[in-house]
């Protein structure tokens, strides 16, 4: 099964380097904290930095995934997964959002192609209309009548989804070993 994945480069190059900048900041913070106050102050950066990198990481996996007879829309806490039937076209807001038109007035915002400034002069939601366009205009969908209903679920996003949880492990174990070793 062939497939075409449209985002943002600059979101991934972006949050690339946030993440590895907030990571050698979050180092340097935890060792001068921890040089001054001790590693039992110092230790509490790691899970911000982690939820951070976390928030960051589910942003850049926004994207749009064309399928044969399925697009795809990956937002960073819900995917819409829109049959080829139930789409009625594509446009790009007033905003410079990229939205996914259906039945009876309901449309899909696309966050990987929402309206920036650079946008404005790239022009990367109007080419990403252009392409979900012609893959609209391509073979029609072969698809069963209940299967053309549009579906939601929860984004999964493996690295962020560790980075999170990570975060929630190493906050609650330090949160049990301050409370242990108190003073």
């Amino acid at each position: 099964m062939s497939q075409a994945v449209l985002r943002r480069r600059s979101w991934l190059v972006f949050f690339g380097i946030v993440i590895v900048g907030l990571g050698i900041g979050m180092l340097a913070a935890v060792c001068k904290v921890t040089s001054v106050n001790g590693f039992r102050t110092g230790w509490q950066g790691i899970p911000v930095y982690l939820a951070a990198a976390g928030i960051c990481g589910r942003i850049a996996n926004s994207k749009v995934i064309l399928r044969e007879d399925v697009l795809i829309v990956v937002n960073p806490l819900r995917s819409h997964i829109l049959p080829k039937m139930a789409i009625h076209g594509v446009s790009v807001a007033d905003d410079g959002t990229l939205e996914v038109r259906l039945s009876e007035d309901r449309s899909v915002a696309v966050f990987a192609f929402g309206g920036s400034l650079i946008d404005h002069f790239k022009g990367s939601s109007r080419e990403a209309e252009r392409k979900i366009g012609m893959w609209l205009d391509s073979a029609p969908a072969v698809s069963e009548p209940e299967a053309a209903a549009p579906q939601v679920r929860w984004t999964r996003c493996r690295s962020a989804d560790a980075s999170l949880v990570l975060c929630a492990v190493i906050a609650g174990a330090g949160a049990i070993w301050m409370a242990l070793s108190g003073s």
